[in-house]
This record gives C-alpha cells, sequence and structure tokens, in this order.
C-alpha cells in the first residue's frame, strides 16, 4: 500500500471524528456555539455533508501564491482548529484579523466579515 493510501484509508478510520461523523449529519455545537441553539440546529439540518473525494482530490494551483490574500481566524472556531487557521493564513502572508468566534463567522459576527471583505475589496 502506498503512502497517499494509507494516509486516505487514515482518514477514513478518522472520518468518526469530523464533525458529521460518517453518517453526515453535522452537530449543530459543532461549528456554530456562539449562535442560538434554534438557529445552530436549523444550519445543521440544512447543511449538505461534505464529500470524502474533497479531501482526495487535487484542488489545482492555489491562487494566494499569486494574488494578495486575507483571512479571518474564528478563535472559537470547533471545526478547523485556529492554530490551523493561523498557519494556512502565514502561509499565504494573507492580511489577517482574529475575532472570537465559532466557524460560523459570516452569521455570527457579520459586521467583521464585511470589514473584512470591504478591507480585501479596496487593497
Amino acid at each position: 500500500m502506498t503512502h497517499r493510501a494509507r494516509s486516505v484509508e487514515g482518514l477514513k478510520d478518522q472520518a468518526e471524528s469530523l464533525p458529521g461523523g460518517v453518517d453526515g449529519i453535522p452537530d449543530p455545537v459543532h461549528g456554530a456555539q456562539d449562535l442560538p441553539a434554534a438557529q445552530a440546529a436549523q444550519m445543521a439540518a440544512a447543511q449538505r455533508p461534505a464529500a470524502f473525494a474533497t479531501l482526495t482530490q487535487p484542488a489545482g494551483a492555489p491562487a494566494w501564491k499569486t494574488i494578495p490574500s486575507w483571512y479571518l481566524i474564528a478563535r472559537n472556531d470547533h471545526t478547523i482548529p485556529p492554530a490551523a487557521e493561523r498557519a494556512m493564513a502565514a502561509r499565504a502572508h494573507a492580511h489577517t484579523v482574529e475575532i472570537n468566534s465559532s466557524h460560523a463567522a459570516m452569521v455570527s459576527h457579520p459586521n467583521a466579515v464585511t470589514d473584512l471583505i470591504l478591507d480585501a475589496a479596496t487593497g
């Protein structure tokens, strides 16, 4: 078995620990814990499950290598660890803003997200 094949199998084995686990049903507390429970539950129910192929297929050339980037780090993200977000932002040399938010920052902190987008648009 190749290293890549072992890695893919390892990801499959870890699927139960990912948001939604193997059944694909997201946990509303996992990614939107700073929203009202009813709103988080509605968002979780409406979210489509992620396809496993998204973890294994190449994405192509990353845009951040050739254009300026902005990154919002959600310090209370339970979906993507904030340390991983910081590493991705640093790799992209991104203009970075950190806020105390869950993964659903665009819903729980729309003004902070809007400000970041406006900063990016005006350069």
